[in-house]
């Protein structure tokens, strides 16, 4: 064999070497990919079973207790359950309810009374009605007898307010007349008397009631309740808005006249205070939502 048969000899069987390396390789590939593809396809069919399996008939009892202590704890995320919005003989108020359990409430209530909202005409000195008006911020706690599906339901509740409050009516004492030899005095410049109990003073007003809640849908329920509170009012004090005895000619004892009257006025007003208990029927009336 000549050198060039030999070279020739040498690059073709190269040549075919190269080419059926690269056959068999293609086939392995080949093969290699029609089988990934079959795992592929036995994988998504096992994934199809396991989301067929309705996972519920495999929980116990201690993974249900588990969820549903879950579910209680996110409802303990609520800050409040329940508002509660109505009158009462200090105002309105409006609560912030939560509940402990089944049949126990706790909650805040804010009470307000505006000086004008009404006056109390059984409290009067002179045919001048007192006025009140009050701000409080209490806690209450209340204990349903009956289970919160009944449609109506009896319960106790305690509230404790820490309050500023002021009991007041306004004396115009240019009203104020006297008559000398024949002559009519008044005094046109001497401006109004208030007479009120120390409005800077806090209180503290514990209350105890009873009542009945009717539940109108299963949201939204009606409350009445009665019951007893603790007042103590305290001392009176008074102030003037204008410098006594006032202008114009009087006589010379006129402003010991005007003063002599301004501390009957006060003297009538505490005792009128001083009659009433410290121990005050309270009702209370109006709606609450729950959440």
């Amino acid at each position: 064999m000549s050198k060039y048969n030999f070279l020739f000899f040498k690059i073709t069987f190269f040549i075919f070497l190269i080419i059926g390396t690269n056959v068999f390789a293609s086939e392995e590939i080949k093969e290699k990919v029609e089988q990934g593809s079959e795992d592929k396809d036995w994988i998504d069919r096992v994934k199809e079973e396991i989301r067929s399996i309705d996972l519920s008939e495999f929980e116990d009892e201690k993974e249900i207790k588990s969820r549903d202590k879950k579910e209680r704890k996110f409802s303990e995320k609520k800050i409040f359950e329940e508002i509660g919005i109505g009158l009462s003989e200090k105002g309105m108020y409006l609560d912030f309810i939560k509940n402990a359990n089944k049949k126990n409430q706790y909650g805040l209530r804010v009470n307000y009374l505006p000086e004008d909202f009404f006056t109390h005409k059984e409290i009067y000195v002179d045919d001048r009605n007192i006025k009140a008006e009050y701000l409080g911020l209490g806690m209450l706690f209340q204990h349903n007898f009956l289970s919160p599906e009944s449609r109506s339901n009896f319960y106790v509740r305690a509230n404790a307010d820490i309050s500023s409050f002021k009991l007041f009516h306004n004396i115009d004492l240019s009203k104020e007349k006297r008559i000398e030899n024949n002559v009519e005095y008044s005094c046109p410049g001497c401006g109004t008397l208030t007479i009120e109990t120390d409005p800077n003073k806090i209180y503290f007003v514990p209350s105890f009631h009873i009542g009945y809640q009717f539940k109108n849908t299963p949201n939204l329920r009606t409350n009445i309740s009665l019951g007893i509170q603790y007042v103590l009012p305290g001392n009176v004090r008074y102030f003037t808005t204008e410098k006594l005895p006032g202008r114009g000619p009087y006589p010379s004892d006129w402003s010991d006249t005007i003063n002599s009257r301004i501390n009957n006025y006060v003297n009538k007003t505490q005792n009128k205070i001083d009659k009433y208990s410290e121990f005050q029927p309270s009702i209370n009336i109006g709606f609450s939502y729950a959440f």
